[in-house]
Protein backbone atom coordinates (compact mmCIF):
# COMPACT_ATOMS: atom_id res chain seq x y z
CA UNK A 1 0.00 0.00 0.00
CA UNK A 2 2.88 2.36 0.82
CA UNK A 3 4.53 1.83 -2.55
CA UNK A 4 1.22 2.22 -4.35
CA UNK A 5 0.77 5.66 -2.77
CA UNK A 6 4.30 6.64 -3.75
CA UNK A 7 3.74 5.43 -7.31
CA UNK A 8 0.53 7.46 -7.52
CA UNK A 9 2.25 10.62 -6.24
CA UNK A 10 5.16 10.09 -8.61
CA UNK A 11 2.84 9.53 -11.56
CA UNK A 12 0.85 12.67 -10.76
CA UNK A 13 3.99 14.80 -10.43
CA UNK A 14 5.38 13.37 -13.66
CA UNK A 15 2.16 14.15 -15.52
CA UNK A 16 2.17 17.74 -14.23
CA UNK A 17 5.77 18.26 -15.30
CA UNK A 18 5.01 16.89 -18.77
CA UNK A 19 2.62 19.83 -19.27
CA UNK A 20 5.27 22.49 -18.58
CA UNK A 21 7.38 24.53 -21.01
CA UNK A 22 10.52 23.29 -19.25
CA UNK A 23 9.65 19.70 -20.17
CA UNK A 24 9.12 20.73 -23.80
CA UNK A 25 12.59 22.32 -23.84
CA UNK A 26 14.20 19.09 -22.66
CA UNK A 27 12.06 16.91 -24.91
CA UNK A 28 13.11 18.84 -28.03
CA UNK A 29 16.72 19.44 -26.99
CA UNK A 30 18.24 17.32 -29.77
CA UNK A 31 16.63 19.63 -32.34
CA UNK A 32 18.53 22.65 -30.99
CA UNK A 33 21.81 24.00 -32.35
CA UNK A 34 23.01 25.36 -29.02
CA UNK A 35 23.36 24.33 -25.41
CA UNK A 36 20.87 25.22 -22.70
CA UNK A 37 21.47 28.66 -21.24
CA UNK A 38 21.99 29.20 -17.53
CA UNK A 39 18.53 30.73 -17.22
CA UNK A 40 16.96 27.70 -18.89
CA UNK A 41 18.77 25.31 -16.55
CA UNK A 42 17.71 27.39 -13.56
CA UNK A 43 14.09 27.48 -14.76
CA UNK A 44 14.06 23.70 -15.25
CA UNK A 45 15.54 23.12 -11.78
CA UNK A 46 12.99 25.39 -10.10
CA UNK A 47 10.13 23.83 -12.04
CA UNK A 48 11.19 20.31 -11.03
CA UNK A 49 11.57 21.37 -7.39
CA UNK A 50 8.09 22.87 -7.43
CA UNK A 51 6.26 20.11 -9.30
CA UNK A 52 7.94 17.19 -7.55
CA UNK A 53 7.89 18.77 -4.07
CA UNK A 54 5.37 16.22 -2.62
CA UNK A 55 7.43 13.31 -3.88
CA UNK A 56 10.74 14.85 -2.77
CA UNK A 57 9.33 15.34 0.73
CA UNK A 58 8.54 11.64 1.02
CA UNK A 59 11.85 10.62 -0.51
CA UNK A 60 14.07 12.86 1.65
CA UNK A 61 12.17 11.84 4.78
CA UNK A 62 13.13 8.22 4.10
CA UNK A 63 16.57 8.91 2.53
CA UNK A 64 17.88 12.15 4.12
CA UNK A 65 21.41 11.88 2.69
CA UNK A 66 20.34 12.69 -0.88
CA UNK A 67 21.63 15.92 -2.40
CA UNK A 68 19.60 18.36 -4.49
CA UNK A 69 21.37 17.13 -7.62
CA UNK A 70 20.33 13.56 -6.77
CA UNK A 71 16.69 14.61 -6.46
CA UNK A 72 16.84 16.47 -9.76
CA UNK A 73 18.44 13.45 -11.42
CA UNK A 74 15.73 11.13 -10.07
CA UNK A 75 12.95 13.39 -11.31
CA UNK A 76 14.43 13.72 -14.81
CA UNK A 77 15.19 10.01 -15.06
CA UNK A 78 11.52 9.00 -14.92
CA UNK A 79 10.39 11.46 -17.62
CA UNK A 80 11.43 9.26 -20.57
CA UNK A 81 13.86 11.94 -21.73
CA UNK A 82 16.87 11.25 -23.89
CA UNK A 83 20.11 10.79 -22.01
CA UNK A 84 21.68 13.72 -23.87
CA UNK A 85 18.94 16.07 -22.58
CA UNK A 86 19.41 14.94 -18.97
CA UNK A 87 23.18 15.24 -19.37
CA UNK A 88 22.87 18.78 -20.72
CA UNK A 89 20.57 19.85 -17.89
CA UNK A 90 23.04 18.53 -15.30
CA UNK A 91 26.15 19.66 -17.26
CA UNK A 92 27.46 16.08 -17.46
CA UNK A 93 28.39 13.70 -20.24
CA UNK A 94 26.06 10.93 -21.32
CA UNK A 95 28.45 8.36 -19.88
CA UNK A 96 28.40 10.17 -16.54
CA UNK A 97 24.60 9.92 -16.52
CA UNK A 98 24.83 6.15 -16.87
CA UNK A 99 27.41 6.05 -14.10
CA UNK A 100 25.17 8.07 -11.81
CA UNK A 101 22.44 5.46 -12.10
CA UNK A 102 24.83 2.95 -10.53
CA UNK A 103 25.58 5.47 -7.81
CA UNK A 104 21.89 5.88 -7.08
CA UNK A 105 21.65 2.13 -6.65
CA UNK A 106 23.97 2.50 -3.65
CA UNK A 107 22.21 5.54 -2.22
CA UNK A 108 18.59 4.41 -2.56
CA UNK A 109 16.90 1.59 -0.66
CA UNK A 110 15.60 -1.25 -2.76
CA UNK A 111 11.97 -0.09 -2.80
CA UNK A 112 12.87 3.40 -3.98
CA UNK A 113 15.33 2.22 -6.62
CA UNK A 114 12.83 -0.26 -8.06
CA UNK A 115 10.21 2.50 -8.19
CA UNK A 116 12.45 5.00 -9.97
CA UNK A 117 14.49 2.64 -12.16
CA UNK A 118 12.35 -0.45 -12.84
CA UNK A 119 14.33 -1.15 -16.01
CA UNK A 120 17.52 -1.77 -14.04
CA UNK A 121 17.98 -5.01 -12.15
CA UNK A 122 19.75 -4.66 -8.85
CA UNK A 123 22.96 -6.63 -8.85
CA UNK A 124 24.99 -7.84 -5.94
CA UNK A 125 28.23 -7.34 -7.86
CA UNK A 126 30.04 -4.67 -5.85
CA UNK A 127 32.90 -4.48 -8.35
CA UNK A 128 30.65 -2.98 -11.00
CA UNK A 129 29.46 -0.30 -8.60
CA UNK A 130 32.93 0.56 -7.38
CA UNK A 131 34.23 0.78 -10.90
CA UNK A 132 31.34 3.02 -11.90
CA UNK A 133 31.80 5.35 -8.92
CA UNK A 134 35.44 5.87 -9.82
CA UNK A 135 34.54 7.34 -13.21
CA UNK A 136 34.99 11.14 -13.52
CA UNK A 137 32.14 13.46 -14.45
CA UNK A 138 33.49 15.83 -17.13
CA UNK A 139 31.27 18.57 -18.53
CA UNK A 140 29.27 17.78 -21.62
CA UNK A 141 30.77 19.38 -24.76
CA UNK A 142 28.95 21.78 -27.05
CA UNK A 143 26.68 20.16 -29.65
CA UNK A 144 28.50 18.88 -32.73
CA UNK A 145 31.84 19.31 -30.92
CA UNK A 146 34.15 16.33 -30.79
CA UNK A 147 35.68 15.57 -27.41
CA UNK A 148 38.71 14.03 -29.08
CA UNK A 149 41.81 16.18 -29.35
CA UNK A 150 39.99 18.93 -27.39
CA UNK A 151 42.12 21.49 -25.62
CA UNK A 152 40.71 23.89 -23.03
CA UNK A 153 42.13 27.32 -22.23
CA UNK A 154 41.00 30.17 -19.98
CA UNK A 155 39.66 33.28 -21.67
CA UNK A 156 41.71 36.34 -20.69
CA UNK A 157 40.45 39.90 -20.31
CA UNK A 158 42.67 42.77 -21.37
CA UNK A 159 42.52 46.40 -20.25
CA UNK A 160 40.75 47.51 -23.42
CA UNK A 161 38.26 44.65 -23.32
CA UNK A 162 37.44 45.38 -19.67
CA UNK A 163 36.73 49.04 -20.49
CA UNK A 164 34.63 48.10 -23.52
CA UNK A 165 32.70 45.51 -21.49
CA UNK A 166 31.85 47.97 -18.71
CA UNK A 167 30.66 50.61 -21.16
CA UNK A 168 28.63 48.04 -23.11
CA UNK A 169 27.00 47.02 -19.79
CA UNK A 170 26.57 50.64 -18.69
CA UNK A 171 23.25 50.08 -16.88
CA UNK A 172 23.46 46.28 -16.52
CA UNK A 173 23.13 45.02 -12.95
CA UNK A 174 22.53 41.36 -13.81
CA UNK A 175 25.27 38.83 -14.29
CA UNK A 176 28.81 38.62 -12.95
CA UNK A 177 32.10 40.46 -13.44
CA UNK A 178 35.53 38.95 -12.90
CA UNK A 179 38.29 40.69 -10.96
CA UNK A 180 40.19 41.90 -14.02
CA UNK A 181 37.05 43.53 -15.43
CA UNK A 182 36.45 45.59 -12.28
CA UNK A 183 40.03 46.57 -11.49
CA UNK A 184 40.96 47.41 -15.10
CA UNK A 185 37.95 49.68 -15.38
CA UNK A 186 38.68 51.20 -11.94
CA UNK A 187 42.18 51.98 -13.22
CA UNK A 188 40.64 53.55 -16.31
CA UNK A 189 38.44 55.86 -14.17
CA UNK A 190 41.49 56.92 -12.10
CA UNK A 191 43.49 57.70 -15.27
CA UNK A 192 40.65 59.75 -16.77
CA UNK A 193 40.04 61.67 -13.53
CA UNK A 194 43.71 62.46 -12.94
CA UNK A 195 44.19 63.49 -16.57
CA UNK A 196 41.25 65.86 -16.40
CA UNK A 197 42.41 67.48 -13.15
CA UNK A 198 45.93 67.82 -14.53
CA UNK A 199 44.70 69.54 -17.69
CA UNK A 200 42.43 71.71 -15.59
CA UNK A 201 45.34 72.80 -13.38
CA UNK A 202 47.56 73.53 -16.39
CA UNK A 203 44.82 75.56 -18.02
CA UNK A 204 44.17 77.56 -14.87
CA UNK A 205 47.86 78.41 -14.48
CA UNK A 206 48.60 79.22 -18.12
CA UNK A 207 45.34 80.50 -19.58
CA UNK A 208 43.56 82.37 -16.81
CA UNK A 209 46.13 85.24 -16.53
CA UNK A 210 45.73 86.19 -20.19
CA UNK A 211 41.93 85.95 -20.34
CA UNK A 212 39.41 88.64 -19.54
CA UNK A 213 37.37 88.38 -16.34
CA UNK A 214 34.15 87.50 -18.15
CA UNK A 215 35.86 84.81 -20.20
CA UNK A 216 37.53 83.35 -17.11
CA UNK A 217 34.17 82.94 -15.41
CA UNK A 218 32.75 81.17 -18.47
CA UNK A 219 35.70 78.77 -18.55
CA UNK A 220 35.36 78.09 -14.83
CA UNK A 221 31.70 77.20 -15.22
CA UNK A 222 32.55 75.01 -18.23
CA UNK A 223 35.28 73.15 -16.35
CA UNK A 224 33.02 72.59 -13.34
CA UNK A 225 30.30 71.25 -15.65
CA UNK A 226 32.78 68.90 -17.31
CA UNK A 227 33.96 67.78 -13.88
CA UNK A 228 30.42 66.81 -12.89
CA UNK A 229 29.73 65.14 -16.23
CA UNK A 230 32.91 63.02 -16.02
CA UNK A 231 32.27 62.06 -12.39
CA UNK A 232 28.67 61.04 -13.03
CA UNK A 233 29.49 59.40 -16.36
CA UNK A 234 32.16 57.18 -14.80
CA UNK A 235 30.34 56.54 -11.52
CA UNK A 236 27.42 54.74 -13.18
CA UNK A 237 29.45 51.99 -14.95
CA UNK A 238 31.80 51.52 -11.98
CA UNK A 239 28.75 51.08 -9.74
CA UNK A 240 27.09 48.52 -12.03
CA UNK A 241 30.41 46.71 -12.41
CA UNK A 242 30.76 46.61 -8.62
CA UNK A 243 27.30 45.01 -8.38
CA UNK A 244 28.34 42.34 -10.90
CA UNK A 245 31.65 41.84 -9.05
CA UNK A 246 29.70 41.12 -5.85
CA UNK A 247 27.49 38.73 -7.81
CA UNK A 248 30.62 36.92 -8.98
CA UNK A 249 31.38 36.13 -5.33
CA UNK A 250 27.72 35.12 -4.82
CA UNK A 251 27.14 38.17 -2.61
CA UNK A 252 24.20 40.57 -2.62
CA UNK A 253 24.68 43.45 -5.03
CA UNK A 254 23.01 45.93 -2.65
CA UNK A 255 26.32 46.10 -0.78
CA UNK A 256 27.63 48.19 -3.70
CA UNK A 257 25.46 51.10 -2.53
CA UNK A 258 27.56 51.35 0.63
CA UNK A 259 30.86 50.71 -1.15
CA UNK A 260 30.42 52.85 -4.27
CA UNK A 261 27.35 55.08 -4.29
CA UNK A 262 27.27 56.35 -0.69
CA UNK A 263 30.90 57.65 -0.65
CA UNK A 264 30.31 59.31 -4.02
CA UNK A 265 27.22 61.10 -2.68
CA UNK A 266 29.16 62.26 0.38
CA UNK A 267 31.92 63.55 -1.90
CA UNK A 268 29.36 65.50 -3.94
CA UNK A 269 27.94 67.07 -0.78
CA UNK A 270 31.47 68.00 0.31
CA UNK A 271 32.21 69.62 -3.05
CA UNK A 272 29.01 71.64 -2.90
CA UNK A 273 29.86 72.89 0.60
CA UNK A 274 33.40 73.78 -0.46
CA UNK A 275 32.19 75.63 -3.56
CA UNK A 276 29.81 77.69 -1.46
CA UNK A 277 32.71 78.52 0.86
CA UNK A 278 35.02 79.72 -1.90
CA UNK A 279 36.65 76.37 -2.57
CA UNK A 280 37.93 75.66 0.94
CA UNK A 281 36.59 74.23 4.16
CA UNK A 282 37.06 77.51 6.00
CA UNK A 283 38.29 80.91 4.92
CA UNK A 284 41.98 81.48 5.61
CA UNK A 285 41.20 85.00 6.93
CA UNK A 286 39.05 83.52 9.68
CA UNK A 287 41.64 81.06 11.01
CA UNK A 288 43.57 83.52 13.26
CA UNK A 289 40.35 84.66 14.92
CA UNK A 290 38.91 81.17 15.53
CA UNK A 291 39.12 79.41 18.87
CA UNK A 292 40.52 75.84 19.01
CA UNK A 293 37.07 74.45 19.87
CA UNK A 294 35.53 76.21 16.86
CA UNK A 295 38.27 74.92 14.56
CA UNK A 296 37.82 71.37 15.88
CA UNK A 297 34.07 71.65 15.41
CA UNK A 298 34.53 72.61 11.75
CA UNK A 299 37.31 70.13 10.96
CA UNK A 300 35.95 67.11 12.86
CA UNK A 301 33.21 66.19 10.31
CA UNK A 302 35.72 66.40 7.47
CA UNK A 303 38.22 64.21 9.33
CA UNK A 304 35.50 61.66 10.05
CA UNK A 305 34.53 61.74 6.39
CA UNK A 306 38.18 61.21 5.40
CA UNK A 307 38.55 58.21 7.75
CA UNK A 308 35.29 56.81 6.40
CA UNK A 309 36.56 57.02 2.81
CA UNK A 310 39.85 55.37 3.78
CA UNK A 311 38.01 52.56 5.56
CA UNK A 312 35.65 52.01 2.61
CA UNK A 313 38.61 51.94 0.23
CA UNK A 314 40.38 49.28 2.31
CA UNK A 315 37.21 47.18 2.45
CA UNK A 316 36.78 47.47 -1.33
CA UNK A 317 40.36 46.43 -2.03
CA UNK A 318 40.08 43.38 0.23
CA UNK A 319 36.58 42.36 -0.87
CA UNK A 320 36.88 42.92 -4.61
CA UNK A 321 40.24 41.13 -4.73
CA UNK A 322 38.63 37.84 -3.73
CA UNK A 323 38.16 35.34 -6.57
CA UNK A 324 34.63 34.61 -7.72
CA UNK A 325 32.84 31.33 -7.23
CA UNK A 326 33.97 28.58 -9.58
CA UNK A 327 31.29 27.62 -12.06
CA UNK A 328 27.70 28.91 -12.16
CA UNK A 329 26.14 30.46 -9.08
CA UNK A 330 22.76 32.02 -8.30
CA UNK A 331 23.61 35.13 -10.35
CA UNK A 332 24.74 33.53 -13.59
CA UNK A 333 27.45 31.49 -15.32
CA UNK A 334 31.13 31.83 -14.55
CA UNK A 335 32.52 34.92 -16.38
CA UNK A 336 35.91 33.17 -16.70
CA UNK A 337 35.07 31.19 -19.80
CA UNK A 338 36.74 28.01 -20.89
CA UNK A 339 37.39 28.08 -24.62
CA UNK A 340 37.55 24.64 -26.28
CA UNK A 341 39.87 24.37 -29.22
CA UNK A 342 39.60 21.48 -31.64
CA UNK A 343 42.80 20.61 -33.40
CA UNK A 344 42.68 17.71 -35.79
CA UNK A 345 45.82 15.67 -35.84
Amino acid sequence: MFMEDLAAILSECSACFAETEEYRILKTYRMRDSRLSFDERLAITRCVESVFAPFFDRLTADVPNLKDSDLLFCALSIQHLETVAIAECLSLTQEAIRVRKFRMREKLPSKWFDLLYPELKRSGNADVTLQAMSEPEPEIPLPHQSTKNAKVMKQKMSFGKAVATCFSKYFTLNGRARRSEYWYFYLFTVIISLSFYLLKAVFEVSAYPVLQDSTVEIFRITLKSLDWIINIGLSIPIFTCAVRRLHDMDDNGWLAILLELFPWLLSCVGLIIMNKNGGSIVSMDDLPTMTPNAAVGILAPWLLFLFFLIGITIVKIVLFSHPGTSGPNSYGPDPICEIPENKEK
